[in-house]
């Protein structure tokens, strides 16, 4: 088996990128099983591509072989053979979602140097930054930080601002007072990042659900 990190969710989809389902994944030593949703209960699948949800790597795709179908406990599970790797499709930092997350931004006066706490919204989030607006003017290389509370547990994050512009997009409040900022995490260790990557992936995976619940319902 190749060398992976511990992967708790996947979706399939036919050897044509036709998508079938979203599937839990459970890993003990060299088997990997997959459990389907409550709605399927009988599987005859066998050649298939399954995009798995690394916290480290990203989206991973393999060709994979199903087999050994069973029923537990109501839920329908079979085992998964991994053969090759067909792509790494979101590499480190490269899945983003649009989120509008009001934070409480922690920083420092460039003048004075005094703790100042400032407002700020999230536009977008990746695991490795995020793109933000405030009235608070900061400077490219300037460093803050905010208690981001979307993870299992709360967390403070680091970041430095990469990039300023004008924001023109819209909400409430008045032209040309806000300001846009594109922000790298900085000072990351392994369980902040796996932490914040979960949650882009498992956000996706919502939006990816809604998006496909809209057009069966609109027959697009």
């Amino acid at each position: 088996m190749p060398q992976i990190n511990k992967w708790r969710k996947a979706s399939i989809y036919g050897l044509e990128k036709t998508y079938i389902c979203d599937v839990q994944v459970e890993m003990i030593s060299d088997t990997i099983t997959l459990v389907f949703p409550e709605e399927i209960q009988n599987g005859a699948w066998e050649n298939v591509n399954i995009v798995f949800y690394d916290d480290k790597k990203g989206l991973v795709t393999y060709k994979c072989k199903l087999h050994d179908y069973k029923l537990r406990s109501e839920r329908l599970t079979a085992q998964c053979i991994l053969g090759e790797e067909e792509s790494v499709v979101q590499r480190r930092n490269d899945l983003k979602i649009r989120q509008i997350i009001p934070i409480s931004i922690q920083a420092f006066n460039s003048t004075t140097g005094e703790k100042m706490n400032v407002n700020g919204t999230i536009q977008d989030i990746s695991a490795g930054g995020i793109f933000f607006i405030s009235e608070t003017l900061f400077d490219e290389g300037e460093r803050f930080s905010f208690l981001f509370r979307r993870t299992a547990e709360p967390m403070r994050l680091e970041c430095e601002v990469l990039r300023k512009q004008p924001y023109t997009g819209r909400g409430n409040y008045v032209p040309g007072t806000m300001m846009g900022y594109g922000c790298r995490f900085v000072n990351m260790n392994d369980h902040k990042e796996s932490a914040v990557r979960s949650y882009v992936f498992k956000e996706d995976l919502l939006a990816r659900k809604r998006e496909r619940e809209m057009e069966a319902m609109f027959g697009r």
